[in-house]
């Protein structure tokens, strides 16, 4: 039953996981990686040329709107006046609808008929349309064709057709190419498909059709960036007789707008940060289309349930293995993922990059999440076994008796260090902890800490904390990375939304440098190897368990031989006496100097004397909990210890 729950909540997990980026929060970073990584520039065709309407050609000629048809027919007679060297296809990238004059109609009309294989525009206009049977609506087509713009009857008659619609994607970004458009009027290909099959059927070959999605898109390997087809020619240029014949002989010309004014410019996939003008884009897909190298996108069905089948198979492992090794798996996948987008990109398939790389360790936290709340679990039901042995008074003050260190000195053949801590609950039993342990041969812990509450629940929250905190430490020489580990843990199950301050310090004995975090604790008091005891005010954090999320600070503070560090629970300062007066940390300071030049017991004697002294006989309702260190400094070769066969040593 508990393996059945677990694997249900990891099954959600997968679910979640793969129902968030099925439905688009990736798209926009996936895109982009996408075209990172497939979209490279190549060398571009020395048969496609541009002739751009440029800012030149409009300062030469006026503004766009005042042109008739009789400019194109002049670049079009142009282009034909030498038999010998005509193009081998010439597309316009200017839609001609309707009629204007009939002179400047006629004239393009017989320039388009005399130069051959020229390619004109067409556009259609897409929208919704709903189809109805028996006055009730069946479906709705959301990208059918509503109108169509074709070129004027005569130039209709002599040139050949193509479409010039162009459809960003969700992010504005030109990716794909319409193959063909299905207007009343039957199929209609684009203008880059007809150019290149004239220009592939007048050497002899046919053209390879992409494959297309059910609308006629497909996927554009681009070549160039904006600029990469222009050599700068424009069409005031040819107009002005300066381009020889021999320019465009047997070529793919392509003559439309490049200007900035006539608004005919894209984001595309292959540059983002500038904008490539739609004959550029043109340029673009007829080398695409000559070249047949065609890359076809996943679909997105297939891949999510390869997702969902790799989510869950990971999902298995990471419940099953240790935390480490589900940490590699979770890694190996990533990097499978990479490896796998190259291998399907090279077999002519655009994947998502980004999915399961990005599904992979949300669900590898779901099971660490998962992990320790069995361990939690598991420490909650042991120590309700040992509650019900004995009376529960009784038994929780022994377990907290005896989880404190309470022979002195802990380590006596460690010459390095003395300490000294004791704790007096206000109650029969409280919630302060304190501990200290050796994490390696050179590393000192040092804690302390007090649970919000009292009695019984104050002081088995106390043990938890004290022991995950130890743990923890047994694997971390970082005081913050614990205090952020341990939060995390108490914070995931917390429904009495208890907490505890703490501060904890971790020893570098041979250099005597004390790497210290504080989670909300009260100021620790210093004594410097040639001064007096004085309060050091560190950074704080939240206490532990109030706010999950936190990342805790952590500072260092240099030791020298005879220092002592001197830390405590709020019971020392918030003695009150019968007048409620606080005893306070001035009076605390003073009666450290009092024993600073003795021992750690001495000094903490002298502190707990002064205590009594001022309460009295005033009843007391906050622990009392003290620790003293005193660093002697790294023995000499000596008094140095013998390595311990066993690596670990605690008090």
């Amino acid at each position: 039953m508990k393996n059945a729950k677990k694997y249900l909540i990891s099954l959600a997990a997968v679910l979640a996981v793969v129902a968030i980026i099925g439905l688009g929060a990736l798209y926009r970073v996936d895109k982009w990686i996408q075209d990172w990584l497939y979209q490279q520039r190549g060398v571009t065709s020395s048969d496609i040329i541009i002739f751009g309407i440029d800012e030149d050609t409009l300062e030469a000629l006026g503004p766009y709107y005042t042109w008739d048809r009789s400019i194109i027919a002049s670049a079009l007679e142009i282009l034909a006046s030498d038999p010998d060297n005509k193009p081998a296809v010439t597309a316009v990238d200017i839609l001609y609808a309707g009629n204007t004059t009939p002179e400047a109609d006629e004239r393009l009309a017989n320039a388009a008929k005399e130069l051959g294989n020229v390619v004109t525009a067409c556009i259609a206009r897409f929208g919704s349309v709903i189809t109805w049977e028996n006055g009730r609506p069946i479906s709705m087509n959301n990208s059918a064709v509503i109108g169509f713009e074709q070129p004027f009857d005569a130039l209709k008659e002599v040139a050949v057709e193509g479409h010039i619609n162009a459809m960003t994607d969700k992010d504005g970004v030109l990716r794909h190419a319409h193959l063909y458009v299905e207007p009343q009027e039957g199929r209609i290909y684009s203008m880059a498909h007809e150019t290149a099959r004239l220009y592939l059927e007048k050497q002899g070959k046919t053209i390879k059709e992409p494959p297309t999605s059910g609308s006629g898109a497909y996927y554009v390997t681009y070549t160039a960036n904006p600029g990469g087809y222009y050599d700068g020619i424009s069409l005031a240029m040819l107009l002005s007789g300066r381009i020889p014949s021999g320019y465009w002989a047997n070529k793919i010309v392509l003559i439309g707008p490049y200007a900035p004014s006539l608004q005919d410019a894209y984001f595309t996939s292959i540059n983002k940060g500038k904008q490539m003008y739609g004959i550029e884009y043109q340029a673009n897909v007829i080398q695409n289309l000559l070249e047949g190298k065609y890359k076809t996108e996943a679909p997105d069905l297939p891949q999510l349930i390869a997702l969902f089948v790799l989510c869950a198979a990971a999902m298995v492992l990471f419940l099953r293995l240790r935390t480490l090794w589900g940490g590699a798996v979770c890694v190996g996948l990533i990097g499978l993922s990479a490896g796998a987008t190259f291998l399907f990109f090279r077999l002519g398939l655009i994947t998502h990059p980004l999915w399961l790389p990005c599904a992979v360790p949300p669900l590898y936290i779901v099971s660490l999440v998962i992990h320790y709340a069995e361990v939690a679990k598991e420490r909650q039901r042991l120590a309700l076994e040992k509650e019900r042995l004995g009376a529960e008074l009784a038994l929780a003050t022994r377990i907290q008796a005896n989880s404190l260190p309470k022979e002195f000195p802990p380590f006596p053949d460690r010459k390095e260090f003395d300490i000294y801590a004791s704790m007096n609950p206000a109650k029969e039993v409280g919630g302060d902890l304190y501990d200290f342990f050796l994490i390696d041969d050179d590393h000192l812990a040092l804690i302390i800490g007090d649970v919000s509450g009292k009695g019984v629940p104050a002081a088995l929250f106390m043990m938890v904390a004290m022991s995950l905190i130890r743990n923890a430490a047994m694997n971390e020489t970082s005081p913050a990375k614990v205090l952020t580990l341990v939060n995390r843990q108490i914070c995931y199950r917390n429904p009495d939304e208890m907490f505890v301050t703490v501060w904890m310090g971790v020893l570098e004995i041979s250099t005597g440098t004390l790497t210290a975090s504080n989670a909300g604790h009260e100021y620790p008091a210093q004594k410097h190897a040639d001064g007096s005891f004085e309060l050091l005010k560190d950074k704080h954090s939240v206490a532990i368990g109030a706010m999950d999320g936190v990342r805790y600070r952590e500072y260092s503070l240099q030791l020298e031989p005879g220092a002592k560090m001197f830390v405590y629970t709020d019971g020392v300062a918030e003695a009150t006496d019968s007048n409620e007066q606080l005893f306070g940390t001035d009076r605390m300071i003073e009666a450290l100097r009092k024993g600073e030049n003795g021992t750690p017991e001495d000094v903490l004697k002298a502190v707990r004397a002064d205590v009594d002294l001022f309460v009295g006989e005033a009843p007391q309702f906050d622990d009392l909990t003290m620790l003293c260190f005193q660093y002697n400094g790294s023995p000499t070769p000596e008094e140095a210890p013998e390595t311990p066969e066993t690596p670990v040593e605690s008090a």
